[in-house]
């Protein structure tokens, strides 16, 4: 066996428990080679690195629950008939999920940089040149991913502030979201840092406030005949699988549905340059946060069948989470109390995704656009690519902002 087939991939000559500073004279005796076999190098951050474990873990879960936690129960349960084949299905979406999320720690600890798919697919296929790079920044920008996470949040913000939702009042809130973030990540780094990690904490906060809520309803509330649970004390296992529905177009169309809801799971390999011991943090920060959406999860879903009857979640569709809030509180307080909640979920993802994946894919649009300048070759003569060198301004953001600005402004069709 040749000795390349043998040797580690991660040079034994970084610690990722004491990467130098900014000013260590170590960075610049010690500068590799911009090749790409020198991606299985940690990278040295330029201006520090700002994001420690618990930052990287609202980055994580940030980014896996959205709104479709407060949306997709009501569907999944009406595609497959009942409940408790709608828990199984929840259940094995983590465990796929999980499969996923060990093949990017995999490449995430081989290659301990910032760019996530876009490293791992430039170092997987090397030819031809610059394929990557274009397709991931053609994904970033025309694709326009968190624009209806912008959209959303603008619809409820509207809705708790009494205002109707109209197409051109819509549009302008939402764009003025992406706005505020973009420049807030361009000119305040670290603030934008403690915004995301906020929003994130207020997203768990009250996802576990509805599931203590679901529990203490079914407590300390007697229910009547006519506001039945769909979950009780006397119900048997077979009222749980009662009409479950095993055809398996159905199966699959709830389980893509599910498996969307776990969606995010590598998002702090995007940011890998930011982060303090990258290796250390990435293998625990995902499966942390997998365990974390999946129990989440589970117990949001058992929360609404305790309050809300079956058939009501059947019709509900996407707003079975409105139906949680007005059983429990009332038309009024919980007509307010969850859009705004929505608001803050959807202004928090769209937060954790400009940050990592848009500005991690930065690095593609830049190559692709700026190589022959100056400035970028002085860039890229440095030892690291750091995220505020994308971030601030006359750089890289701009194009991203262009681009989800632009597909949030599109027609509604």
């Amino acid at each position: 066996m040749r000795d390349f087939e043998t040797s580690p991939l991660l040079s034994p000559r970084l610690s990722y428990d004491a990467l130098p500073e900014a000013g260590d004279p170590q960075i610049r005796t010690t500068a590799p080679e911009r090749k790409i076999d020198d991606d299985v190098l940690p990278e040295t951050s330029t201006s520090g690195r700002n994001i420690g474990w618990a930052s990287a873990y609202v980055l994580v879960i940030s980014r896996v629950i959205g709104s479709g936690i407060f949306a997709m129960p009501g569907t999944i349960v009406q595609n497959v008939g009942s409940p408790g084949l709608a828990l199984v299905l929840w259940l094995v979406g983590a465990f796929v999920a999980w499969a996923g999320l060990v093949i990017d720690m995999e490449y995430g600890c081989m290659l301990p940089r910032s760019g996530g798919v876009k490293v791992y697919l430039e170092y997987t296929y090397r030819k031809p040149r610059f394929l990557t790079s274009t397709l991931v920044a053609v994904q970033a920008v025309l694709l326009g991913f968190t624009a209806s996470n912008c959209i959303v949040f603008a619809k409820y913000t509207l809705f708790a502030s009494g205002n109707a939702p109209g197409d051109l009042n819509t549009k302008l809130l939402a764009v003025g979201l992406l706005t505020c973030i973009t420049i807030v990540h361009s000119c305040f780094y670290r603030t934008g840092i403690w915004i995301q990690n906020v929003l994130g904490w207020v997203k768990v906060g009250l996802i576990i406030f509805m599931i203590l809520t679901g529990f203490i309803v079914v407590i300390f509330r007697p229910q009547t005949s006519a506001t039945s649970p769909t979950v009780s004390a006397t119900a048997g296992l077979d009222d749980l699988w009662s009409g479950s529905v095993w055809d398996w177009n159905t199966l699959s169309t709830a389980f893509f549905k599910i498996f969307y809801s776990y969606a995010g799971l590598s998002n702090v390999n995007n940011v890998l340059n930011e982060v303090k011991n990258p290796v250390r943090t990435l293998k625990t920060v995902g499966p942390v946060a997998l365990m974390t959406a999946c129990v989440m999860y589970i117990l949001v879903n058992i929360a609404y069948l305790a309050v809300v009857p079956l058939d009501e979640i059947k019709r509900s569709r996407e707003l079975i989470a409105a139906l949680f809030f007005e059983r429990v509180f009332g038309a009024g307080f919980g007509n307010k109390f969850l859009p705004l909640g929505i608001a803050l979920s959807a202004a928090g993802n769209v937060m954790v995704v400009t940050f990592s994946l848009v500005c991690a894919t930065s690095i593609s649009i830049f190559l692709l656009i700026y190589t022959r300048r100056e400035s970028t070759k002085k860039l890229l003569d440095k030892d690291s690519f750091h995220m505020r060198e994308f971030l601030l301004p006359p750089n890289h953001l701009g194009p991203q902002w262009a681009g989800l600005s632009f597909t949030t402004c599109l027609p509604s069709w």
